[in-house]
């Protein structure tokens, strides 16, 4: 189901309410959103705050974790557009128990997240982490292999907008890129794409491994000790979807005993990574504090997308990005 019946408006005044924090969706842009759609958007930072308002809210865009006892506040909610790629944290079951259609901004990611990607690899290929420590030691000395990406191969678990975008870059590098999906299909820029059951074999194959994946309860976990040890000793592991999708006692133990070369970790089990994490001291560990679905366009890109979604939403038209809230993703 990809669409719905509209409640007349008789019967409910139609409100879309942006819960957004200002150091993610400025007042400008919000302004932007509601002079673009003319549609009534209410900005709150609490559902609360409608008091008596409250059943006349239809949409919703949150960008904290959204509660199933939020959605008894909404007795006439219709739709939430979730403001990340990722609805992990959204209470799937409840959502669809209540028919409540839920979309992502799957693809106003790809960009930015492609770019970050591709820094970690090359910062591997060429060891830029290994010169910056001898800068700053003023040491000229070179102990460090120096590779180039031709021909290297690139696995991309989760053939998704950001795989495919990524699949492109490193085509321009001369890699041979590989896909894991759900559902296989030829994907331009792939030179194979496989069913997400070849993981094991996929593993060792591969000399840079991106984590792509929805974090989903078949997919949490998917990577511990077993499948850490099935990688290439030169082999580099990226995760830039979700923190769960690896065991991390099992991943902090593999780079500290080097099993492989090395990892490019944006997203942790737990956010914000605590002061005591050994993740911080690790040589072989690029780390960054889950900025990759961030950049100077990604908010025109998001509110561009919002503004068509919206206008689907009002004239009761099918609806962008839909959520399969079985699948959870």
């Amino acid at each position: 189901m990809n669409s719905f019946q509209k409640t007349p408006k008789k019967e409910v005044e139609e409100m879309i309410v942006n819960q957004m924090p200002r150091d993610v969706l400025s007042r400008e842009k919000a302004d932007e959103l509601r002079r673009r759609t003319g549609a009534e958007i209410v900005d709150v930072e609490s559902l609360l705050d409608l008091g008596e308002r409250l059943d006349e809210v239809t949409a919703i865009i949150p960008r904290w974790r959204l509660k199933a006892e939020d959605l008894d506040l909404l007795p006439n909610l219709r739709w939430i557009q979730s403001f990340s790629a990722g609805v992990n944290t959204y209470p799937l079951a409840e959502i669809a128990k209540r028919g409540i259609l839920l979309t992502n901004t799957r693809g106003t990611h790809a960009p930015q997240m492609s770019d970050q990607i591709m820094g970690m690899v090359l910062a591997f290929s060429r060891p830029l982490m290994e010169c910056i420590r001898h800068q700053k030691e003023r040491r000229w000395q070179v102990d460090y292999p120096l590779e180039e990406l031709t021909e290297k191969t690139l696995l991309i678990v989760g053939a998704g907008s950001i795989g495919q975008l990524l699949a492109k870059k490193a085509k321009a590098f001369d890699m041979k890129v590989v896909g894991l999906k759900r559902h296989p299909e030829a994907l331009p820029d792939y030179d194979e794409v496989r069913p997400l059951d070849q993981l094991e074999v996929s593993l060792g194959e591969a000399d840079y491994v991106v984590l792509l994946a929805p974090l989903t309860p078949s997919t949490r976990g998917m990577l511990g000790e077993k499948e850490l040890r099935l990688l290439k000793p030169t082999a580099v592991l990226i995760n830039a979807a979700r923190g769960p999708l690896v065991e991390e006692a099992a991943l902090l133990r593999a780079l500290q005993e080097k099993w492989f070369r090395g990892a490019g970790l944006d997203v942790f089990s737990k956010e914000p990574l605590p002061e005591d994490s050994p993740l911080w001291d690790l040589e072989n560990l690029i780390l960054t504090p889950h900025i990759g679905g961030f950049s100077d366009r990604h908010t025109d890109r998001t509110v561009d997308f919002l503004v068509r979604n919206i206008g689907h939403y009002e004239r009761g038209e099918p609806l962008e990005n839909l959520v399969d809230l079985e699948e959870g993703y």
